[in-house]
This record gives C-alpha cells, sequence and structure tokens, in this order.
C-alpha cells in the first residue's frame, strides 16, 4: 500500500540519520538535513522522519534502558543496526501514540530484512512484541524512593548532570527544566531591518502559507510555526530574514551598538549575531568578526553578502589571543563564547550525549582567557557583552566573577533596560542566566560590562 511505503521511506531516512550520528560523530540536525535533502519525501514523511531521528536521539538513554529490559541483554551488546533499529521501533511504541503498534512492529522488521539482517528478523520481531507484552510492568524507579534515577530515566539526561541540576536547583525547577529540554523549541528569524520590517516580512511570509506571528523578546522577532525549509524561501534568498534563536537575538540588543562605532564579535560564526549588530548600526561603522576556522569565515562572509551588510571585516584570529597589536582599539566586544551548550538540549539533544562534566571546567579556562583578552581590547567608557548558551556556572557568573577580580577597571552594568519587562527581576549582579522552563526561551547567561572611563 502507498501509505506503507510511504511509512518506511520515512523510517529508513530516520535510520540513516542515526546511523550517521552514532557512526560517523554527525550532528541530527545537520544529518537529517543532508538526508532529506537527498531523499524524495512528501511533507509528511518528512515531519515523521525529524520526529523519530530526534525522539531517538533525545530519548536513547531510557530507550536503551527499555530494551535491556525487554530482550534481556544489554542493548550495547547488541549489533548496531539491530539497537538503532530497536531504538527507532521503541520510541513509536512508547512515545509516538499515533503510530499502530502493528506498524511500529512491521516496519522495524523490515528494516532489518532491508538491512541484511535478514537472519536476525524474528529476533527484532520478538522483542517488540516483547515490548508490548510488558509495556506496562516494567521496573521503573519511584520518583520518591530514587529521585535521581527517576529523572534520569524518565527524562533521558546523563545522571552526572542531573546530579548537578538537582544540586543546583533543587528538585522541582530541576524536573521543570529537564521536560523543557525534551520539547520542541520554536523555530525564530529575525528580520533584516536593513531591507525590510516586521510587519512587511510577517504579511510576507503569511503569503507563502507560513504560520508566522511577531515574538516578544526583541523588537525583531517573529516565531514560525509549521514551516519546511525556510531557507527555500525566496525571502530568505533575498535576505529579509536570519534564522536565529531569540536568547541569541538579545545578546546584541543588549551591547546596543551605535551606528559608526568600532565593534569587536569574537566568536563570530556562522554570523547571526554579526550580522544583527550590523543591522543595528544601520551598516554604518566597522565590525571585526574572529574565528579560528576559515571556513566558519566564509560563512559569516555569506551571510552578509545575502543581507546587504558592507561593514563586516572577518579575520582568522583566536580571542584567547586577541591584542591590540594585531586587532586595535574597540567601543564595543560581543564575546558569545564556546560553551558546553546545555541552553540548547531541546535544538541540539545529541549534546548531552557527547559532554562530559570535565569538558565543563576545560571551557571554562578558555572562556575566561577569552574574556580576560578582549577585555584588554575595550576602549575606556566601552562596553562588552559576555554571553554562553549554557546555564553552568563554571561558564557564566564564575568566569565573570574572576575578570572583574582581575581587572579593576571593569565593572558590570545594567542590562535590564534592553530585556522584557517580566524578566528584569531575574537579573542578578553578574547578569541574567535565561531558562527555558522559566522565560520560555534557549537557556543563555549574558553579562553586560564597562570599562571605567
Amino acid at each position: 500500500m502507498k501509505n506503507t511505503k510511504q511509512g518506511m521511506a520515512a523510517r529508513r531516512a530516520a535510520l540513516s540519520v542515526l546511523s550517521r550520528v552514532e557512526d560517523e560523530g554527525a550532528y541530527v540536525n545537520l544529518a537529517l538535513s543532508d538526508i532529506l535533502a537527498q531523499e524524495s519525501l512528501d511533507i509528511r514523511d518528512k515531519r515523521l522522519a525529524a520526529e523519530i531521528a530526534y525522539g531517538v536521539v533525545t530519548y536513547r538513554l531510557t530507550l536503551d534502558w527499555l530494551i535491556t529490559h525487554v530482550a534481556d541483554r544489554p542493548a550495547e551488546k547488541l549489533d548496531s543496526l539491530i539497537r538503532r533499529v530497536l531504538r527507532l521501533g521503541f520510541y513509536q511504541l512508547f512515545y509516538l501514540d499515533r503510530i499502530p503498534a502493528s506498524a511500529a512492529v512491521n516496519t522495524s522488521v523490515e528494516l532489518v530484512k532491508a538491512g541484511k539482517k535478514r537472519g536476525l528478523s524474528s529476533f527484532v520481531n520478538g522483542v517488540m512484541r516483547g515490548a508490548l507484552r510488558k509495556k506496562n510492568n516494567l521496573p521503573w524507579p519511584k520518583k520518591e524512593e530514587d529521585p535521581l534515577r527517576y529523572l534520569t530515566l524518565q527524562y533521558a539526561h546523563p545522571e552526572w548532570l542531573v546530579k548537578r541540576w538537582l544540586k543546583r536547583l533543587g528538585a522541582e525547577d530541576a524536573e521543570a527544566l529537564l521536560a523543557a529540554n525534551n520539547r520542541t523549541a520554536p523555530l525564530s528569524v529575525r528580520v533584516n531591518t536593513l531591507k525590510t520590517d516586521r510587519d512587511r516580512l510577517l504579511a510576507r511570509l503569511q503569503e507563502n502559507g507560513i504560520e508566522a506571528r511577531p515574538g516578544d523578546v526583541t523588537p525583531e522577532h517573529i516565531t514560525i510555526q509549521g514551516a519546511g525549509r525556510l531557507t527555500n524561501l525566496e525571502a530568505y534568498r533575498e535576505g529579509f530574514f536570519q534564522v536565529q534563536g531569540e536568547s541569541a537575538m538579545l545578546t546584541s540588543r543588549i551591547l546596543d551598538p551605535q551606528p559608526g562605532e568600532r565593534i569587536l564579535d569574537g566568536c563570530s560564526a556562522p554570523g547571526g549575531k554579526t550580522t544583527h549588530l550590523a543591522a543595528l548600526m544601520q551598516n554604518r561603522g566597522e565590525i571585526v568578526a574572529l574565528d579560528i576556522h576559515p571556513h566558519r569565515l566564509k560563512l559569516v562572509e555569506a551571510n552578509c553578502r545575502r543581507l546587504g551588510i558592507g561593514i563586516v571585516q572577518t579575520m582568522c584570529v583566536d580571542a584567547q589571543e586577541a591584542d591590540t597589536g594585531k586587532l586595535g582599539w574597540f567601543d564595543r566586544i560581543l564575546l558569545d563564547v564556546p560553551c558546553s551548550g546545555f541552553g540548547v538540549i531541546r535544538r541540539k539533544p545529541d549534546l548531552k550525549w557527547r559532554r562530559t562534566e570535565t569538558d565543563i571546567a576545560q571551557l571554562a579556562r578558555v572562556q575566561t582567557k577569552m574574556l580576560t583578552a578582549c577585555s584588554e581590547l575595550l576602549k575606556p567608557g566601552g562596553v562588552l557583552v559576555y554571553s554562553t548558551c549554557t546555564n553552568e556556572p563554571e561558564e557564566t557568573t564564575r568566569v565573570v566573577a574572576a575578570l572583574l577580580q582581575q581587572d579593576k577597571s571593569m565593572e558590570t552594568d545594567d542590562l535590564r533596560p534592553f530585556l522584557p519587562e517580566a524578566w528584569r527581576n531575574d537579573v542578578t549582579e553578574p547578569g541574567i542566566q535565561l531558562y527555558p522552563h522559566v522565560h520560555g526561551v534557549d537557556g543563555f547567561f549574558i553579562s553586560r560590562l564597562k570599562k571605567k572611563s
């Protein structure tokens, strides 16, 4: 039947994505984009493939726990194809109520056969049917008896990370954050005010059948629902908008660059914030955009060309080694540093499996070097915004505190005027920590600093 064939195509695409993630270390969003560009799938199958691929990556830990209990053998000991197919099948059985159990079982068996593992198809069939029998009688840990294990399995996050959040945030907030990380993040775009305004872009998107509404974080913010590949739109190719998260937009607003100033973007690629700064400056002045990878600087340059920006100079320089001899002095500096990324898990669920606790301290050392070096390039009276897409204190408040203790010429500056009014009471001395479960946006830390005159 046609529907069965289409359903198989979606699952084959999802399986290909999972193979790239596991075998090649690919990021799920990039692997999915690549696979879907190669496959001739209708919009329903593309959405199903995306939902399954992201779902399996999100719940990988819990799916392996379920497989282990049903198959009576550790999931990690299974053949890699069989493990991936079972993850895919179990995700449908346990997390997608609208998928008939028979479809989840039968398509899983067919995927094994198509993968030249026909001899193991009866094993997969037996495990999938066993999951149906045992679905309501599995030994889930009880919240009141073992909250750490319960939260780890219920929300599929690494146990070490759950433990950190329980200790720092408390049980209620930790659970709310874990739940928020597993919900699909809204898609946001930023209006390119050099070419259009929000009302005109909203009208154009709606003419293209895209459900779009004004955002409430910045004046350029638009939230998109149910769209396909936005980069295929003529409005995108003409440079009327940039895909960008709300928290990222806010960092540029908090820097508040002015036309004619000299600005440094210390970690610029792929150019979302760089081009926002240029738009806020009305394309007047100078922006020096740094990155350590030449190929990523080409992304910055391509975005500048598409958006009609001519004031950006890219330089292949490590922000840890920035000095006035190489770069000169700046009126304002934006430093959105590489970080653990735990604030954007809902967009990049594979991050939580890639990172370890030791990464946090290592990243903090790099961030501290970057902030120290870049702060020395700031003119007296100049402003520096330090931001990270994480919520770990080692990478956020402690990095800023270390700078303020070391360099008495730097001080915190009030960022409340640049925030939505409802968020202003959440500001602490070094800045604001945004959380998806509290603010409804990506988890970001943002601090606005000033060099004393």
